[in-house]
């Protein structure tokens, strides 16, 4: 692709419509942390139906069909330069299922960025008529201190690109895998600072509906809420049906695959975070059934090893959290007057104000 390609085709969006279509996905998560997140890609499957020989007496020949043609991030470094941002794709900061992130140099502000590159070719029709346009959208909506903000939207040939705050300590399960569990005060003030974000999402009317350690980010001084592909804008009582999310951090309802309330299900994920911060465990096994899972939670069955010693607070406000019953669990603005978490608030307000 030459350089004039990619200059005609770039171009910054304000606005994406999105297309209602309905759909039901789970990312997988690993149980057991020291185990190294999966970065195999899936194996592609052919959308072209082989061809029938042509009729013998026909003197037309088929035309042969072409594919889009594909291009990869280093095919677009010249339009990034072209912005001011100079891209670094020499390792991958992280990578989903459509999509990879890169570290660039944005030099109109002096600042290290995060760039989400998204090859629309590869979208299924829900991810590219409903997921994304709504992750977009509401993105732009959320400007807070406990959430990745998005700089800018850029589209060129089949890429699309988002470029987002730079957090240089990586993710929270990177960080749990390499340190083991977090001292519980310091989980306390990370708790906090994700409930502040999710807590402000909330009275935006925005659910995450994918709240796992991988989509938390590490800045120098405060971890923050990243990753909105799972986004949805709801009224308070609005009863979602979509059942996305990662099936480790599910509530039961969830699970039981019946309609749920997507911000107390935010509070049962985040719950979840917690207990895995401090006990360096998930609490449930996602191998096994929908159904076996659903019983554990119900019963608390979840095993907090002997060799970590946590407070009441502590214990009280994480199974607060993951209270079985949606409708006794409490909303994320009542979360913030957990024992565990109520400590630190003062603390977090000042520094987001």
């Amino acid at each position: 692709m030459t350089s004039q390609e990619t200059r005609a085709t770039w171009s910054s969006r304000e606005h994406t419509q999105p297309m209602q279509s309905t759909g039901s996905m789970y990312t997988r998560h690993h149980s057991t942390l020291s185990t190294p997140r999966h970065t195999g890609t899936q194996p592609r499957n052919s959308y072209m139906p082989t061809r029938s020989t042509p009729h013998q007496t026909s003197t037309h020949y088929p035309r042969k069909r072409t594919e889009a043609k594909r291009y990869v991030i280093e095919d677009f470094r010249q339009a990034f330069e072209r912005k001011g941002m100079d891209l670094d794709t020499t390792r991958k900061l992280g990578r989903g299922k459509y999509s990879k992130v890169y570290k660039a140099v944005d030099k109109n502000n002096n600042r290290l960025v995060a760039v989400k590159a998204i090859d629309v070719l590869e979208l299924t029709s829900d991810v590219k008529n409903k997921f994304l346009p709504r992750e977009i959208s509401c993105w732009r909506k959320l400007k807070n201190q406990f959430l990745v903000g998005l700089h800018a939207q850029y589209e060129a040939q089949n890429m699309i690109f988002l470029t987002m705050e730079y957090g240089s300590q990586g993710d929270l399960l990177r960080y749990v895998q390499d340190k083991g569990g977090i001292q519980e005060r310091k989980a306390g003030l990370f708790m906090s600072q994700l409930m502040r974000g999710l807590q402000y999402m909330h009275s935006k009317q925005i659910a995450h509906r994918d709240i796992k350690l991988e989509n938390i980010i590490l800045f120098d001084n405060c971890v923050k809420l990243s990753d909105f592909g799972f986004v949805r804008q709801v009224e308070q009582n609005t009863m979602s049906l979509t059942f996305c999310g990662s099936k480790s951090y599910s509530a039961p309802e969830l699970l039981r695959g019946i309609g749920y309330n997507p911000f107390l299900s935010d509070v049962w994920s985040l719950g979840v975070v917690g207990f895995v911060m401090v006990t360096n465990r998930m609490p449930f096994d996602e191998k096994k059934p929908n159904n076996v899972i659903v019983e554990l939670q119900r019963t608390r069955q979840y095993v907090i090893p002997q060799t970590v010693h946590l407070t009441v607070s502590c214990i009280s406000s994480f199974e607060a959290m993951m209270t079985f019953d949606a409708k006794e669990r409490p909303s994320s603005n009542e979360c913030l007057a957990l024992p565990w978490i109520i400590p630190h608030i003062e603390m977090v307000d000042r520094r987001s104000g």
